[in-house]
């Protein structure tokens, strides 16, 4: 478990993690998603552990190190206007035949189910020879490091992405620069009492590997 008040990963010192291979593994078994339904949207998330977590995903790879994760973090009242943001996104980049009421509905609903909504930005360097696809790899690794470090504190997370979060009017209320890209938000929550943690199965690992 994670020591929220003591670990700060987003200074300038380092840190030797004592940890061995199998442990290591048994965390990146234990990542789960964790649906806003689930979230207990009132109980509070330290700011000691939002250090921690931000300061993991500072910690992922970067080519040429433009380091170009970016995250809003929506908490309180702050979580109506996200909501209403995306209920507008969707209804902009949604072409009529495909509206689907229930999923606008759940726009507006899951930023309330739960205790923040952190919006996951790609900020475009100043070096342009660092392919975008390579800048959108380096945030997903950023975005993996912090879910680890919640799935160690117990802290549930969901990676949602639906296209309007790709679209110009979600960037233009994140007020995003023209290069730069959002990829999704985070919902984050503490799991509601008596949740259990979602299991996950995995075709085996090898059979996805060849040989040469």
């Amino acid at each position: 478990m994670i020591d929220s008040d003591v670990l700060d990963l987003s200074g300038s010192q380092y840190y030797v993690c004592v940890m061995n291979i199998t442990e290591a593994a048994a965390l990146m078994a234990h990542r789960r998603s964790v649906k806003p339904a689930n979230m207990d949207a009132d109980k509070e998330i330290s700011d000691g552990l939002w250090q921690t977590l931000i300061g993991c995903a500072n910690w992922a790879p970067s080519h040429g190190q433009t380091e170009p994760w970016r995250f809003t973090i929506f908490r309180g009242g702050s979580r109506k206007h996200v909501a209403e943001a995306l209920q507008a996104a969707y209804k902009a980049e949604t072409p009529e035949r495909e509206f689907k009421q229930q999923k606008h509905d759940n726009m507006g609903k899951y930023p309330l189910e739960v205790h923040a909504v952190v919006a996951i930005v790609m900020k475009r360097g100043d070096l342009p020879k660092v392919p975008v696809l390579e800048e959108v790899e380096a945030v997903a690794c950023a975005v993996q490091n912090m879910h680890l470090a919640a799935s160690a504190a117990g802290l549930g997370m969901y990676w949602s992405s639906p296209a309007a979060t790709y679209g110009a009017s979600f960037a233009e209320f994140l007020k995003l620069g023209d290069d730069d890209k959002c990829l999704g938000v985070l919902y984050v929550g503490w799991p509601k009492e008596g949740t259990e943690w979602p299991k996950g199965t995995r075709k085996p690992a090898m059979d996805k590997v060849v040989w040469k």
